[in-house]
């Protein structure tokens, strides 16, 4: 998995996401970038995507018990179903990404993306979307779209 290959390939990678600032912190944050190849970079990606959509996931589960607003309860319900979708989505990369199956690849982690999106887009009349679960989703998305990136460059 480890390779060497260009000082700049997470530069490269993170230049082509949506969130390129999301994309270098998560990379240059993990020990196992450094000289990791496209595929150790998606490894990397899809590790730290499922701790992200866990946590996210365990956000959204704490926020439904707090809640006291029937409309936010029904919210974070449909929310939380979104979150489990997408770990199960984000559960099945790995096997993708070893069989060398980058269509699947980047398929699977479409859907995975869409499912916080799906979330936030519960909010889009008031009561408001709570700031930590919108940040936490942002990053989310930021750190999922490097997957697609590295899956699209895999693919050629």
């Amino acid at each position: 998995m480890l390779t060497s290959v260009r000082a700049d390939l997470i530069n490269d990678v993170c230049s082509k996401t949506q969130k390129p600032t999301i994309c270098l912190s998560a990379l240059k944050g993990d020990s196992r970038s450094k000289g990791a190849n496209l595929e150790g970079l998606a490894t990397i990606s899809i590790d730290i995507s499922l701790k992200n959509m866990q946590s996210t996931h365990d956000l959204v589960n704490t926020l439904l018990n707090q809640a006291t607003n029937p409309k936010l309860k029904t919210r974070y319900s449909s929310c939380l179903e979104n979150y489990n979708d997408g770990i199960d989505d984000l559960r099945g990369l790995p096997a993708l990404l070893k069989s060398k199956d980058y269509v699947g690849l980047n398929i699977h982690a479409s859907a995975a993306l869409d499912d916080p999106s799906t979330c936030d887009d519960n909010f889009s009349d008031p009561p408001a979307e709570s700031p930590q679960l919108k940040a936490a989703s942002d990053k989310l998305q930021g750190i999922i779209d490097i997957i697609l990136v590295i899956s699209n460059l895999l693919k050629g």
